[in-house]
């Protein structure tokens, strides 16, 4: 997928930053991320601004006592936010016919995101026609109608002059919510095409003027932006290809630079693979940090309540079975406890940390039925489990003594891990269940 890799760095930063000890790594990440930015084709101006940014934020908060990683995260987030714009743009339909207008050059998606604009308005109960302008491209005509076809709406087209289509469609204009013209594009912005868009502009008069924008044109997406917008004035743009590999940052930063917003990603060829374009969630996929809010979100959905008294002794190394116990049985809820871990931001993704979540998300099932077996002086004092209690306990349960003690050898082995262990980031994001440690 787009943006893939550059996530993939970002993430290494934010792990990086998380599992450091102290702020003597802060600028070591911010160079790094300034690196990784730069290799995902963001333009090079837009990283200086975002750096400075994050370094002036960072200084300003200094002074306040000890900066925190996750107030640097923060730092970091709030600005790559701003950059992709800080609130969620979509096209409002606020006049009836709303009328937009796709343009790009060859290559883009122009057709094929018409054919999925038209699909999600068709779905929200408006009516919608399709205006096949691409007079230049032979099978463009033929594309459209195939793709009408899948979701039953109607298009007007196969004249040679796309003004002379719009003019025998203008009639039925009223009969419609929202008009949709795919328009045609070449190999660059020449004088014929500008000619041409510049035609149909005054003719069709759009609503909204939509640049169709691949993901793979790296930096030099700033250009395309700019063109068209001093030609056309654009007020939207739509992101495709973004189920490729290119890296993507280009596409998003010339929205920065023109002052449009993007409105919708593509990201696949089918016509439901369309979604609408939220900066948030988007700057926080990248970073690594949308996993735990939808772990928090599907607790509270689920009403899943979490012994308080019982995380704290697990996250300072200092619980007994009966801790653990009650964190497995809320974890199991949530989904595989080694998933989870995956989703939690500065999470070891290898080493004895990984291992121990791995053995855990294996046996968790098995560990919780053997500790019922278990009376409530094994459970509160794990030293008290003698040989002969571990058979009675695998005859109890119905599993073998091998597995029980491999139950107790893994508890010995969280309790070690837990208190030489690092877990500010994890007190921190224990603080979202509204717990403070």
């Amino acid at each position: 997928m787009a943006f893939d890799s550059l996530a993939d760095k970002l993430k290494e930063g934010i792990k990086k930053l998380l599992n450091s000890t102290g702020n003597e790594k802060i600028e070591e990440v911010i160079i790094e991320i300034r690196k990784a930015l730069l290799e995902g084709d963001v333009d090079p101006a837009v990283v200086d601004t975002f750096i400075q940014r994050v370094r002036e934020d960072i200084k300003s908060k200094k002074g306040k006592g000890l900066l925190s990683r996750e107030r640097v995260i923060d730092v970091i987030y709030n600005n790559l936010v701003d950059i992709l714009g800080s609130n969620e743009s979509r096209i409002e339909i606020n006049t009836v016919p709303y009328k937009i207008l796709l343009v790009g050059l060859f290559g883009s998606g122009k057709t094929t995101t018409a054919g999925k604009l038209a699909g999600y308005y068709k779905k929200r109960g408006y009516r919608v026609l399709l205006l096949a302008l691409d007079t230049f491209r032979p099978a463009a005509y033929e594309q459209l109608i195939q793709l009408s076809k899948q979701i039953n709406v109607k298009v007007v087209g196969g004249d040679k002059d796309p003004v002379k289509i719009i003019k025998i469609a203008a009639s039925t204009f009223k009969n419609y919510d929202i008009i949709i013209a795919d328009s045609a594009g070449r190999d660059a912005l020449d004088n014929e095409l500008v000619k041409e868009i510049k035609a149909i502009n005054l003719e069709f008069k759009p609503t909204n003027v939509s640049l169709v924008l691949p993901a793979d044109l790296g930096q030099n997406a700033s250009i395309q932006v700019k063109a068209f917008h001093n030609l056309l004035g654009i007020n939207s743009i739509i992101l495709t290809k973004t189920d490729g590999t290119a890296n993507g940052g280009g596409a998003l930063t010339a929205a920065y630079i023109s002052g449009a917003k993007v409105v919708f990603i593509g990201t696949g060829e089918k016509l439901n693979e369309l979604e609408e374009f939220d900066p948030k969630k988007f700057v926080s996929k990248l970073l690594g940090l949308d996993g735990f809010e939808a772990v928090l979100k599907k607790a509270q959905d689920e009403n899943i309540q979490v012994n308080e008294e019982s995380v704290k002794k697990v996250i300072k190394g200092d619980f007994n079975l009966m801790d653990l116990y009650e964190q497995y049985t809320s974890t199991k809820k949530l989904g595989p406890i080694n998933k989870l871990a995956s989703l939690i931001p500065g999470m070891p993704s290898s080493g004895t940390t990984k291992e121990l979540i791995e053995k855990q998300g294996e046996n968790i099932g098995k560990f919780t039925n053997i500790m019922d077996s278990m009376t409530k002086e094994e459970l509160e004092n794990p030293n008290s489990i003698t040989a002969s209690r571990m058979k009675r306990i695998a005859n109890g349960s119905g599993h073998s003594e091998e597995l029980v003690r491999e139950l107790i050898d893994q508890y010995k082995k969280i309790k070690t891990v837990m208190k030489m262990s690092n877990n500010k980031q994890v007190s921190s994001l224990m603080k979202r269940f509204g717990i403070k440690l």
